[in-house]
């Protein structure tokens, strides 16, 4: 009798775990509709990352007596006030290294909110995770992946 019910009980934990990674699978399984909003995400978030830049430069430009080179001399030290009189910057430079650090900031902030945003209405944060994880090492999806960011074309920079 204690073997039966052994044998039956090794036979549903068989059956549950193979429902199991069967509904696994399936949650995993890549569409090519998933792939394409993934694709569509990333040019959305690359597209935002490449205005940062010129953002910043565009502040730069604006600011009387400040310059891209003065900027690039002082930009390792952010807005840590120490760092920057070590630098020689004076008050005005330190105030304005701290203006375009918040600003940098601030724009990085907007970019992860929207990739939530994104993520959550168009894939699905676990689709997200898998397919970047997939791409990775799947050179089938890859390419496919590839093949749908030509046919979507470049992310316009606006630069």
């Amino acid at each position: 009798m204690r073997r039966l019910v052994r044998q039956g009980m090794l036979a549903l934990a068989a059956l549950v775990l193979l429902n199991s990674n069967v509904a696994m699978a399936q949650d995993s399984e890549i569409t090519d509709k998933d792939l394409y909003n993934f694709a569509l995400v990333v040019q959305v978030v690359e597209q935002m990352k490449a205005e940062v830049g010129p953002a910043i430069q565009s502040l730069i430009e604006e600011q009387e007596g400040f310059d891209g080179k003065r900027y690039n001399e002082l930009k390792g030290a952010g807005d840590d006030e120490a760092k920057l009189k070590e630098l020689g910057a004076n008050e005005f430079e330190i105030k304005f290294m701290g203006l375009l650090v918040k600003e940098q900031e601030e724009k990085i902030d907007n970019i992860k909110s929207a990739l939530n945003t994104l993520v959550k209405g168009m894939v699905g944060v676990q689709k997200y995770k898998t397919i970047k994880s997939t791409l990775s090492v799947d050179p089938d999806l890859k390419a496919k992946y590839e093949a749908i960011l030509n046919r979507i074309g470049p992310a316009e920079t606006g630069a």
